[in-house]
C-alpha cells in the first residue's frame, strides 16, 4: 500500500479536528449596533422641518493677540466664565518689561534734570542780581530748562509705548461669557491671526435654523416653533424668535468639513433657545418645526 494514501488522510482529519476544537474555544460577541432612533413627531399640523445650529447666544467670539510672539501664560480653562478684561492669556512680557523699565528710568533722570535746571534758574531771576547777570547766560539756562522738559515729554513716550505694547500681548476677553475651547500652550509660537480661544454667552443660547429657501415662502414670524434633540424621542424645546438673516446662503452640510457645500440655499433665521428638561450644548445639531399659521397656508 502506498504511504502517501494513509498519511495525507491521516493530516487531513487532524487538521480538521484541531480547528474545530480552537473554533469551540472562540469567544464569540455580539456588535453593539444602535438602534435606529426616529425624529420626534412635529406638535404642529401645518409646519416647516429644519435643522438647526445650537449657538451662544449673539455668536461664538474668537480672541487672539494683536502681535506674534511666544505664549507666557494661558489665564483660563474651557467652561470657566469670564467677565469683559479678564486676562485670558499673554505672551512673554520679558522683552517688553524691560523696555518698559528702561524707560521709566529714563523718565526718572529726565525729570531730575528738569527739576534741577528749573531751580537753577529761578535762583539765578531771584537772586537780585539778574540785571547784570549776562544775557548769554540767562539765555543758556532757559534753554537747558526746556531741553530737560523735552526730554521728560520723550520718556513720557517711551514709558506709555511700552505700557501700549504690553496692552497688546495681553488677551482680555471682549464680553461676558463662558470659554468655550482653548487652543494655545505655554512656550508655543503664536502668530496673529489664529483662532485660538473662543467665548460665548450660553445662558441662554441661541438656535441658526437654515429654512430651505423654497420653504422660506411659508414661514411667518409669529409661528411657534420647537427644537428637539436628536437621539431623543420626545424631547421639546421652545424657541422664541429673534431675527432672520437677511442674506441667502448656500447650505452647509453639518458633517464638520468648512469647505463642503451643496446646491441647496438656505435662509437662517435665528431663535433663542428656551430651557427645556435635557442638556443642550453649543454646536450641537437639533431638528427644528415651525408651525405655518393657517394665513400663509
Amino acid at each position: 500500500m502506498n504511504l502517501r494514501t494513509i498519511v495525507l488522510p491521516v493530516l487531513a482529519v487532524a487538521g480538521l479536528v484541531a480547528t474545530v476544537a480552537a473554533v469551540k474555544k472562540m469567544e464569540f460577541r455580539t456588535l453593539d449596533v444602535p438602534v435606529p432612533v426616529s425624529p420626534a413627531p412635529s406638535p404642529f399640523e401645518s409646519r416647516i422641518a429644519a435643522t438647526g445650529l445650537v449657538e451662544p447666544l449673539g455668536g461664538v467670539t474668537y480672541v487672539d493677540a494683536a502681535d506674534a510672539g511666544v505664549v507666557g501664560r494661558v489665564a483660563v480653562a474651557e467652561g470657566d466664565a469670564v467677565k469683559v478684561g479678564d486676562i485670558l492669556w499673554e505672551l512673554d512680557h520679558a522683552r517688553t518689561r524691560a523696555e518698559l523699565g528702561l524707560a521709566e528710568a529714563e523718565r526718572a533722570v529726565a525729570m531730575a534734570q528738569l527739576v534741577d535746571e528749573e531751580a537753577r534758574l529761578k535762583a539765578l531771576m531771584e537772586s537780585g542780581a539778574a540785571e547784570v547777570v549776562p544775557q548769554v547766560e540767562r539765555v543758556a539756562r532757559e534753554q537747558s530748562a526746556k531741553v530737560a522738559a523735552a526730554r521728560v515729554q520723550r520718556s513720557d513716550a517711551q514709558v506709555q509705548a511700552a505700557q501700549a505694547q504690553l496692552h497688546r500681548e495681553t488677551v482680555r476677553s471682549p464680553i461676558d461669557g463662558t470659554v468655550l475651547f482653548v487652543d494655545v500652550r505655554p512656550g508655543e509660537y503664536a502668530p496673529p491671526g489664529g483662532r485660538r480661544l473662543a467665548i460665548g454667552s450660553i445662558d441662554p443660547m441661541q438656535v441658526r435654523v437654515d429654512i430651505d429657501e423654497v420653504e422660506f415662502a411659508r414661514f411667518a414670524q409669529g409661528g411657534k416653533a420647537q427644537a428637539s434633540l436628536r437621539g431623543v424621542p420626545g424631547s421639546s424645546l421652545p424657541l422664541k424668535f429673534l431675527r432672520v438673516v437677511p442674506l441667502v446662503q448656500p447650505k452647509r452640510t453639518l458633517t464638520g468639513e468648512a469647505a463642503e457645500r451643496i446646491d441647496t440655499r438656505v435662509v437662517q433665521v435665528i431663535y433663542e433657545l428656551g430651557q427645556g428638561t435635557h442638556r443642550v450644548q453649543p454646536g450641537q445639531v437639533v431638528d427644528v418645526y415651525i408651525e405655518v399659521p393657517d394665513s400663509v397656508q
